[in-house]
């Protein structure tokens, strides 16, 4: 056993100076079935799985990725969301949805930049693994702002059902709502989360802070749902709230081109209140299916190679690197909101200082 985690040891230190691939397949005949409660069971196989070369990749991406998103991010809703002409009760809730996704984008950079440090540092296999007491926080708190950003567009169509409804008179309309809903969302998802990881103890060694324990991926979510049903299922049941609500925002758009053009006659003060409405809304909608879009991928990617991918990754190292790489689609919503965002504020001319 000794002369195994010499080996062990010294092949590490060869892999940080030479091509990850050729060192990678020499190591050992992959013949493991994969499965995350297995795969995460000893050092060797910790080592294994730090130094695949996709996982490395990956880890990378990670980095380079969250980091380039915080600055967007921030500068479109310092900049731009709170210099519009958006009434406060949507703007509270573009600022939660935002600041969510910012929050999540810098958990996502300290949990990507340890994973890739850790294998230019570690001296031994077994310090490949992250730290349960910290793998269960970060883990906790990445996923309460992943689903607290995941179901704030639900809060937006319902504040532009609202805004519609009292159209001519919602300039002057209280900011209650946006700050109540935000506020209901944030505390039904921490119940959510909360449920889910108050009794996991984290206590199997991973590699990655973006794998969930047995225990915790097949708790019952009583606060949520009656059934039992993992954590890529609440995220797939979020996706099909989010495509339910995605039509009702392209119902609430056209009831919005309705009304504007009813109320033709009307004063310039209630077609210029109209026209914020409209135009917000119109915001609203792109929105929400640039969100729907990247979460959908990210939830087909999921989906997919849990149950597919053995068909056509036969390698259980490879197979885990490519489902860890799947979670970083996540963070392409962020550079995407922001980019077509701006084009949004060009083209329909959103904002307004």
């Amino acid at each position: 056993m000794t002369a195994l985690l010499s080996s062990l040891v010294l092949s590490s230190f060869v892999m940080k100076f030479t091509t990850f691939e050729s060192i990678y397949k020499s190591v050992t005949s992959l013949e493991i079935t994969f499965c995350f409660s297995e795969m995460s069971t000893n050092c060797s196989t910790i080592f294994h799985q730090a130094y695949n070369p996709i996982f490395r990749f990956s880890s990378i991406y990670q980095v380079v990725i969250s980091i380039s998103s915080i600055i967007p991010l921030g500068y479109f809703l310092i900049f731009k969301l709170l210099q519009s002409t958006f009434h406060w009760n949507l703007k509270t809730i573009f600022i939660g949805y935002f600041l969510s996704m910012i929050l999540f984008s810098m958990f996502y950079t300290i949990t990507a930049f340890i994973q890739t440090i850790k294998a230019f540092i570690s001296t031994d296999p077994c310090d490949l693994s992250v730290i349960p007491f910290y793998h269960k926080r970060l883990l906790s708190a990445i996923s309460f702002l992943l689903a607290v950003s995941t179901s704030s567009p639900f809060l937006i169509t319902i504040e532009r059902y609202y805004a519609m409804k009292t159209a001519e008179k919602y300039e002057k309309t209280p900011v209650i709502l946006g700050p109540i809903l935000v506020g209901i969302n944030t505390l039904v998802n921490f119940g959510i989360m909360y449920n889910i990881f108050k009794d996991e103890s984290f206590s199997d060694p991973s590699v990655s802070f973006s794998v969930y324990p047995p225990a915790a991926a097949q708790k019952n979510i009583s606060i949520y749902c009656s059934v039992m049903f993992q954590i890529f299922t609440f995220s797939a049941i979020l996706f099909f709230l989010n495509f339910i609500d995605v039509l009702f925002d392209i119902i609430l758009l056209r009831q919005n081109i309705r009304l504007k053009k009813l109320l033709t006659n009307s004063s310039l003060t209630a077609k210029y209140q109209l026209e914020e409405v409209y135009q917000s809304t119109k915001f609203s909608v792109f929105l929400i299916l640039i969100h729907i879009t990247s979460f959908g991928v990210y939830v087909s990617a999921v989906v997919f190679f849990r149950y597919f991918g053995s068909l056509i990754i036969s390698d259980p190292y490879y197979l885990f690197a490519v489902r860890i790489m799947c979670s970083t689609v996540r963070l392409l919503r962020a550079t995407q909101l922001t980019r077509e965002g701006s084009r949004v504020e060009l083209d329909q001319g959103s904002f307004h200082s």
